[in-house]
């Protein structure tokens, strides 16, 4: 096999491939990215067995072949090498990268181990919006557990029905929920993705104008601009999201969303080994107050709009940053019950994204 590209092209790809190669591969080919050239294509593939990541590009290609090539140094080789065009040769045993003045030489990995690659069984596929998928998997896995113990909090909840996909994750403490239209069959569907994949997923789509989604029995895939991740969903029963909303919050704090990011990250300063971040609601605003008798005290207030009775509550200042975070626009509407049950947070008008945080019990 010998392929010329531009640095830039490979690198990009290499580097996107990667995130689906695992660091501690129980195998050693699993450390390598398979690289196929012919008819002017060339495609590098990565998979941990769980995930597997394919970039397809456009590039010279003065002799087919394939070969796997550590994927970890082959990523470094192509980060330092000088602008301009990447020549590589490779067999079943050895790969060559020059670019510039320099020159390396690689031990290929045996191909013929590499794992192929499976299709997608049965799969129901549908065409999103690449700028509004990529939003709503920023705004719904920032949720998702990273507790290894719970598999099923790991992943993110899809749901098809009546023209319209939802994602949903949860890790018991928060829930973000995002809707969005969908072009593919309408008949009900519900699948968990590993938060991750979706994530690595959504990396592909930058840039793009669509994004093909694929849901089969065991599989899901995600396709968009060259780049294809396909991966294992998660076996299991997720929690019935839907009863955690409360039907409404009759206390209502609007407040600008950049302000309130601010103040709780100030105030967060002494939210520390477990301490909330208290907000007073009530005429004209809120006072966020943090500390212990040990760090000392943090208080301030913030001119908002509130409507509804006088209310104490109390949050994880990293998950309601999160969560403030993850609202599209200039205000955040924060609406609340009393301080035991669950607040939601959203912009203002939007019905089309939701972000559920518990509190925290206070004395």
């Amino acid at each position: 096999m010998k392929i010329r590209i531009e640095r830039d092209q490979i690198a990009d790809a290499v580097a996107w491939v990667l995130r689906s190669v695992g660091s501690k591969a129980t195998l050693p080919v699993l450390g390598g990215i398979l690289v196929e050239a012919s008819d002017g294509k060339i495609s590098f593939s990565g998979t941990d067995l769980e995930i597997a990541g394919r970039a397809e590009i456009e590039g010279a290609v003065e002799q087919s072949g394939r070969a796997v090539l550590p994927g970890r140094l082959l990523n470094d080789i192509l980060r330092s090498l000088p602008e301009g065009s990447v020549t590589i040769e490779a067999d079943a045993a050895q790969g060559k990268i020059t670019g510039g003045a320099a020159e390396f030489t690689l031990r290929a990995l045996p191909h013929e181990d590499f794992p192929a690659f499976q299709g997608l069984d049965a799969a129901v596929a549908g065409v999103l919006d690449a700028k509004q998928f990529l939003q709503a998997v920023g705004q719904v896995v920032r949720a998702a557990s990273h507790d290894e113990a719970r598999p099923i909090l790991t992943g993110v909840l899809i749901e098809i029905a009546d023209g319209k996909i939802t994602l949903a994750a949860t890790d018991s403490y928060r829930l973000s929920v995002r809707e969005l239209p969908w072009s593919g069959p309408s008949e009900p569907i519900r699948r968990v993705v590993p938060a991750r994949a979706l994530a690595e997923a959504a990396r592909a789509a930058d840039a793009e104008s669509e994004v093909k989604l694929s849901l089969g029995e065991s599989q899901a895939g995600v396709e968009a601009g060259g780049r294809r991740l396909t991966t294992r969903l998660i076996e299991g029963e997720f929690p019935n999201w839907r009863q955690l909303v409360p039907e409404d919050q009759p206390n209502k704090l609007t407040i600008d969303r950049e302000t309130f990011a601010e103040s709780v990250r100030r105030v967060g300063i002494l939210a520390q080994q477990g301490v909330p971040v208290r907000l007073e609601l009530g005429e004209g605003g809120v006072k966020l107050t943090a500390g212990t008798q040990d760090l000392g005290d943090a208080v301030e207030h913030v001119a908002a709009s509130y409507a509804g009775q006088p209310n104490l509550v109390a949050f994880n200042p990293t998950y309601l940053s999160e969560g403030i975070a993850a609202i599209e626009g200039a205000e955040v509407v924060l609406g609340v019950r009393d301080g035991l049950k669950p607040a939601v947070m959203r912009a203002p008008g939007d019905e089309s994204f939701l972000y559920l945080l518990m509190p925290v019990r206070v004395s």
